[in-house]
Protein backbone atom coordinates (compact mmCIF):
# COMPACT_ATOMS: atom_id res chain seq x y z
CA UNK A 1 0.00 0.00 0.00
CA UNK A 2 1.25 3.38 -1.08
CA UNK A 3 0.26 6.30 1.69
CA UNK A 4 1.76 9.50 2.09
CA UNK A 5 2.18 10.52 5.23
CA UNK A 6 1.17 7.05 6.51
CA UNK A 7 -2.53 7.96 5.00
CA UNK A 8 -4.52 5.85 3.40
CA UNK A 9 -5.49 7.54 0.14
CA UNK A 10 -9.28 6.61 -1.19
CA UNK A 11 -10.62 7.72 -4.45
CA UNK A 12 -14.60 8.22 -4.52
CA UNK A 13 -16.79 7.41 -7.40
CA UNK A 14 -20.20 8.16 -6.83
CA UNK A 15 -23.31 10.05 -9.03
CA UNK A 16 -24.35 11.43 -5.97
CA UNK A 17 -22.90 14.69 -4.92
CA UNK A 18 -23.99 14.82 -1.26
CA UNK A 19 -22.63 11.13 -0.92
CA UNK A 20 -19.23 12.12 -1.93
CA UNK A 21 -19.77 14.99 0.41
CA UNK A 22 -20.37 13.44 3.52
CA UNK A 23 -17.83 10.43 2.62
CA UNK A 24 -15.32 12.84 2.08
CA UNK A 25 -16.29 14.61 5.63
CA UNK A 26 -16.32 11.21 7.00
CA UNK A 27 -12.35 10.52 5.91
CA UNK A 28 -11.50 13.81 6.93
CA UNK A 29 -12.37 12.70 10.44
CA UNK A 30 -10.24 9.43 10.16
CA UNK A 31 -6.62 9.85 11.00
CA UNK A 32 -5.16 7.23 8.57
CA UNK A 33 -6.72 8.09 5.33
CA UNK A 34 -7.42 10.99 2.93
CA UNK A 35 -9.55 11.56 -0.27
CA UNK A 36 -7.33 11.38 -2.94
CA UNK A 37 -10.16 12.61 -5.46
CA UNK A 38 -13.76 12.54 -5.70
CA UNK A 39 -16.33 12.37 -9.34
CA UNK A 40 -19.42 10.99 -10.55
CA UNK A 41 -17.81 10.12 -13.81
CA UNK A 42 -16.60 6.63 -14.30
CA UNK A 43 -14.18 8.15 -17.24
CA UNK A 44 -13.03 10.56 -14.76
CA UNK A 45 -12.61 8.25 -12.22
CA UNK A 46 -10.49 5.51 -14.58
CA UNK A 47 -8.15 8.79 -15.30
CA UNK A 48 -8.06 9.96 -11.43
CA UNK A 49 -6.85 6.20 -10.70
CA UNK A 50 -4.50 6.13 -13.01
CA UNK A 51 -2.97 9.45 -12.27
CA UNK A 52 -3.14 9.69 -8.60
CA UNK A 53 -2.86 5.81 -7.86
CA UNK A 54 -5.12 5.98 -4.55
CA UNK A 55 -4.48 2.88 -2.34
CA UNK A 56 -8.51 1.98 -2.70
CA UNK A 57 -11.54 2.76 -4.94
CA UNK A 58 -15.07 3.47 -3.78
CA UNK A 59 -17.39 3.60 -6.25
CA UNK A 60 -21.11 2.75 -6.86
CA UNK A 61 -22.49 1.02 -10.16
CA UNK A 62 -24.23 3.96 -11.28
CA UNK A 63 -21.93 6.57 -12.49
CA UNK A 64 -22.20 9.12 -15.97
CA UNK A 65 -20.63 8.46 -18.73
CA UNK A 66 -19.01 4.99 -18.02
CA UNK A 67 -20.91 2.60 -15.34
CA UNK A 68 -19.22 0.99 -12.55
CA UNK A 69 -18.94 -1.94 -14.06
CA UNK A 70 -16.85 -0.74 -16.67
CA UNK A 71 -14.55 0.92 -14.49
CA UNK A 72 -14.33 -1.77 -12.65
CA UNK A 73 -13.15 -3.74 -15.50
CA UNK A 74 -10.51 -0.70 -16.37
CA UNK A 75 -8.70 -0.51 -12.79
CA UNK A 76 -8.40 -4.39 -12.41
CA UNK A 77 -5.89 -4.64 -15.12
CA UNK A 78 -3.87 -1.67 -13.62
CA UNK A 79 -0.62 -2.47 -12.99
CA UNK A 80 -0.57 -1.26 -9.19
CA UNK A 81 -4.07 -1.83 -8.74
CA UNK A 82 -6.08 -0.61 -5.90
CA UNK A 83 -8.81 -2.30 -3.60
CA UNK A 84 -12.02 -2.28 -5.33
CA UNK A 85 -14.81 -1.75 -2.61
CA UNK A 86 -18.31 -1.04 -4.27
CA UNK A 87 -21.18 0.60 -2.52
CA UNK A 88 -23.97 0.47 -4.10
CA UNK A 89 -28.38 0.13 -3.35
CA UNK A 90 -28.71 -3.10 -5.68
CA UNK A 91 -29.59 -5.29 -3.24
CA UNK A 92 -30.60 -8.19 -5.85
CA UNK A 93 -29.87 -9.53 -9.69
CA UNK A 94 -26.40 -10.85 -9.01
CA UNK A 95 -25.12 -6.87 -8.49
CA UNK A 96 -22.28 -8.72 -5.83
CA UNK A 97 -21.35 -11.51 -7.72
CA UNK A 98 -21.10 -9.37 -10.75
CA UNK A 99 -18.77 -6.66 -9.50
CA UNK A 100 -16.79 -9.63 -7.83
CA UNK A 101 -16.21 -11.08 -11.44
CA UNK A 102 -15.38 -7.93 -12.57
CA UNK A 103 -12.29 -7.38 -9.79
CA UNK A 104 -14.56 -5.65 -6.98
CA UNK A 105 -12.58 -6.64 -3.66
CA UNK A 106 -15.63 -6.25 -1.60
CA UNK A 107 -19.39 -5.01 -2.35
CA UNK A 108 -21.36 -3.41 0.41
CA UNK A 109 -25.31 -2.60 -0.04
Amino acid sequence: MSTVENKTRILVADASEEFRRLFAGALAEEAGMELAAETGDGEEAVRLARELRPDAVVLDLVLTRMDGVEVLDQLASLPERPRLLVLSNFARGGAAELAAAHGADYYMM
